[in-house]
Parts: C-alpha cells; structure tokens; sequence
C-alpha cells in the first residue's frame, strides 16, 4: 500500500505557519490600507480595512474578556456573510476562544442541542437569526451570555497595554464545527489553529494569487471550506473580500461586476446553475447568433485537442463581458464532486475552473487540482502538507481514502468512540472511496457508505450513474440508491429524479401534447433509458421515483440521501 504526497503541481514558499491572530496581525501590518472587507449597503460599498479589521478584533477581544469571556470558553457565533461575522470570529479567535459556527438554516431546537452539547457560555447572534437564537437559549444554564452582532462597538474595550495573560498557540483548540453531513448525524469537528493555518498555507503554495485580488463570498462563512477557502485564505495575502447581497444569481453577478472580483469559491451546483443560465441565455437568441456559438464553440474545443491551447479567453471575451464576469480570473469548486462536463464547458467558455477534495475534518482541504493543466474528472494532487494512501483498492485500485497531515482535526468533541472509528494510526478514514493515478491525482467514484452491490458482486457507485442522468435537459437533480427487490432479495438500482418541468414545458410546447403525469413519466422512462444506454448493464437503473420540488439539501448544496423513498416506475 502506497502513500502520496504532492509531486504533480509547481509550488510556491509557504508564509509560514502561524496563528489567526498571527496571520491578521502580519497581514494588517503589510497592507494597513488596504480593503479586506467589503459588502454592498445601498447603493455603496462598506469597507474595512485591514487596520480597521485588527484594531476592531483587538477592542472586541478586550470587550468580550471583560464581559467574562475567557481563553478556552466555548463561544457560537450565527448570522449572514458580513464583516461583522469576519470580526467575532477573529475577535474570538484572538481571545484563545473556541468558535462554534451554526448553521443559519437549523431550528432552534438544533440550535440548542449545538449549545448545550459544545457548552457554549456566549452566543454572537445577528438581527436576522435573533428569533432562532433567543429560543435556543431561552433558560439554557450554561449561557452566560447573548451578543448583538449586529451592534459590536457597543461592546469595544480598550485592550490591555500588556495583551493577554494567556497567549494563543498554534496547538490550542480554535473551532468546533457541527457537520451537517448528509446522513443526519450531527458531531464536533475540533480543529486547532494548527490544524487551520497549515491547511491555508498549503493551498497557498499552490494556488498563485495575492493582495491584488478580491474573492466573492457567497458560501455560507459558518461552513469549515468557505471559512478556511472564502475567508482565511484571502486574509493570509492581503486579498479583498466581498460579501454578495443575496444568492440571487443578478445579485451576484452585479456583484461581482461592481466589484471587479477576480476570484470565486463555490460548490458544484452553483457553477453549475450559472452554467445553465449562460447556455440558455445563447438558446434563447437568435438562429445566427445561435449558430455563431455553436461554431465558436466547437472551434475551441478543437484547437485545445489539437494543441492543447485554451483559446476560449480570446474567443468568448464579448460573452463574459456581457455576462458581467469578465474580471473573474478563477472558480474554485469544492464541497462536492463538480460535473466533468461544466468544467471544461467553463474551460471552452475561457474560464479557469478548478476543483478540490476535502472535509471538515481536514480543515477541510486535502487535495487541488492544477490551475495551468486541470483534469476535470479529477480532484487534483494533494496540498504540500497531506499524505494519502488507498485502503483495501479492490482490481480497478479503487479502496477507501485516507489521509494524514497537520491539518487532520484533533478529534470530534466529546465523542472519543466516533474519533477511534475514523482516525487510525494517525491516518483519517474518509469514507469516500476513489483511486490515484500515476502522477498522484485523485479520483473520487463515491462514499463508501452508498455503495451498491450487484447481485453478481459488482460495485456500483451512485454518483457515477447520477452524473450520467444529469447529462439529460430533462433531469435537473437526481440521486440513486440501491433498494432491495422484495420478490428476489437482491438489491437494485433506483433513482430518485427531481425533473427539470421548464425544459418539460418547453418539449409539451413544440410537439403539441399535454403535459399530464402519464407524458412526463413516459418522456423520464426514454430519457433514463437513453443516459443508462451509455453504462454497463449492471449500473443501469432499473426503476425511478420522481419528485415535484427540489432535494432538501445540506448548506453546501449537497442532497441529504436519508430522507428519500418514492413511488416505482419500472424503467
């Protein structure tokens, strides 16, 4: 059994390994004036400087500690993507607190379960949450305290001319992150400053950008990839962060038009909706202009397999300019696995687009693709300071994925039997399962836990057959399970497919017939039998269900598998 580490990708010299508070501090004395923070409120940008963020986290810090807030103590932290999220959590993290992120999508019964199970003492809650939060922390005993984080001058203090008595290292305990997970089981990933700070050093070895550029937020910052990727990782250089109004897809745009961002950090099915918006922008023109894409299009994709140029960037530059995404110079996807095929479709569209591997637990990068050469069906080499290694690869090379490193957490809180049955000899057990190539990059084929076996023993992996009925207009999300035959024992493959009634829409148009749930289901049954013609017979779904409303979904888009049964139709 093989480990590897990264000799794929050209690296840079890392800044060194330091604290959050460390970082801020250096960051803040190399760029004072320079914008770190940046969210739209009316018709002007509000802006933070990095002076201004570290003065702010310093005065909030000595705020906090008068108030009681003391190294070591458990503080949570809910509301939107705002400067003022960024400034509790430096704030805190200067403090030598540990930060509780929650989700803003949890009930408050959910919300007091995170309190009480991470022993919260202080809860930093905006405006928008403040109804979830009071009822989380209505008579909760170890709540000390409730915080407006919509109004934190009102809690600044001048610092101690000496600082703290006790000053933060990397080993000491920075955050405690509830997964969401998409199996229903909530746990605490700790994670050290070490554990944080070495996971963004290592993907800046990688990655090349600096103090010119400005990442568009939109994640949710509360979520360990937009934390570490979306906000830490900017930080460390220098970079501009701006906060987008909404998750309105013009909102965004206008965004990241008005602010000329240059970089963006996202999960697949953002990309992927943007994606579809511009492909059926160009549907929607005319037959020449259709034509003209068509070609252009066509003519990249040649030159790229003939040469291996991208010339997309000079092709499509009128399409991004209109599109308002013209200062993007990077996607960076994560979260889940991204579509092969949207990838090089942003690739033919003269878009860098790039993906990464990870978890909470690794903090949560473990592996990136290359930036100059991406393999699109690939989640890249591992970052500088991870190893991983295959555990039990069956023929094909395909096993579990284990990964060593100083950014693997230091455990889940409190729960030393669920830390004792991921983490071995050091090694992070995943769950996932993939291979490794001959240059080192990583494949994912699935988790492990969703694994379907044949009746004849053959492995079927659920995202690999979802991926392919996603390839269909009609089929907007989709997601397969095995589900036993009770006549015959035998597990089966079935798909759950929430259609795309728009496209439905527009087929019931041109050829005249109604759409009743007879039509639909006949025009599903042909398509799922088309997309499954192109995978072994084994794969292939053997019946479906459909949905009239979209998955529920984690905060990173990713479809929570637990909750589904549906009524059969035999393919």
């Amino acid at each position: 059994m093989h480990s590897y580490s990264n000799k794929h990708y050209p690296v840079r010299e890392g800044l060194g390994l330091i604290t959050i508070k460390g970082m801020l501090a250096r960051s803040a004395g190399l760029y004072p004036h320079h914008t770190a923070l940046q969210i739209k409120r009316g018709n002007e940008f509000y802006k933070v400087t990095y002076r201004d963020l570290k003065e702010r986290a310093e005065q909030l810090a000595a705020g906090l500690a008068k108030k009681g807030i003391k190294f070591g103590d458990r503080v949570a932290l809910i509301g939107e993507n705002c400067p003022e999220w960024v400034e509790g959590y430096m704030a805190l993290a200067s403090l030598g607190a540990v930060i509780v992120p929650l989700d803003t999508q949890l009930k408050a019964q959910e919300i007091r379960h995170i309190l009480t199970d991470s022993e919260s003492v202080a809860l930093l809650a905006s405006n928008n949450f403040k109804e979830a939060a009071d009822e989380a922390a209505n008579k909760l005993p170890s709540l000390k305290h409730h915080f407006p984080l919509n109004n934190l001058p009102a809690l600044y203090e001048t610092p101690e001319p000496k600082g703290l008595k006790r000053q933060v290292q990397l080993d000491d305990l920075a955050a405690i992150i509830y997964t969401s997970g998409t199996t229903g089981q909530s746990k605490g990933v700790m994670l050290s400053h070490k554990n944080i700070m070495s996971d963004v050093d290592g993907s800046y070895q990688i990655f090349h950008y600096d103090h010119h550029d400005n990442f568009i937020s939109v994640l949710p910052l509360h979520h360990t990839f937009e934390a570490t990727c979306g906000m830490l990782v900017p930080l460390y250089v220098g970079a501009t962060i701006t906060y987008a109004q909404s998750l309105k897809s013009r909102d965004i745009i206008n965004d990241i038009r008005d602010s000329q961002a240059t970089m963006m950090v996202g999960v697949p099915l953002l990309f992927e909706k943007m994606y579809q918006g511009i492909t059926r922008a160009v549907k929607e023109k005319p037959l020449l202009t259709r034509m003209a894409f068509s070609t252009s299009n066509g003519l990249v994709r040649s030159i790229k397999t003939v040469t291996g140029k991208r010339a997309g960037g000079r092709v499509f530059q009128s399409l991004r300019e209109k599109a308002g995404l013209s200062s993007l110079r990077l996607f960076v996807s994560g979260g889940a696995a991204l579509n092969a095929e949207v990838g090089r479709g942003f690739e033919t569209l003269g878009f860098a687009i790039v993906q990464g591997y990870g978890l909470t637990e690794s903090s949560p990068v473990l592996t990136i693709n290359t930036v100059k050469d991406p393999d699109h069906a690939s989640v890249g080499a591992p970052i500088t300071c991870v190893e991983l290694k295959i555990i039990d690869p069956d023929a094909g090379g395909i096993g579990e994925i284990a990964a060593k490193g100083p950014n693997v957490m230091l455990g889940y809180y409190k729960n030393p039997r669920a830390t004792e049955a991921v983490m071995k000899d050091g090694w992070l057990l995943t769950g996932d399962l993939g291979y490794i190539d001959k240059r080192g990059c990583l494949y994912i084929t699935g988790r492990a836990k969703n694994l379907i076996v044949s009746a004849a023993g053959k492995n079927i992996y659920p995202e690999e057959v979802e991926a392919q009925l996603l390839n269909s207009q009609f089929i907007s999300e989709a997601l397969v399970i095995g589900e036993k035959n009770p006549q015959t024992g035998r597990e089966e493959v079935h798909a759950i497919i929430y259609p795309n009634y728009e496209a439905l829409d527009e087929y019931a148009a041109k050829h005249k017939v109604a759409l009743d749930t007879a039509q639909i289901e006949k025009i599903m049954k042909e398509e799922v039998r088309h997309q499954c013609s192109h995978l072994a017979d084994y794969k292939r779904v053997k019946h479906f269900s459909l949905r009239e409303e979209e998955f529920p979904k984690t905060t990173t888009r990713k479809i929570k598998r637990y909750l589904f049964v549906g009524k059969k139709v035999q393919v």
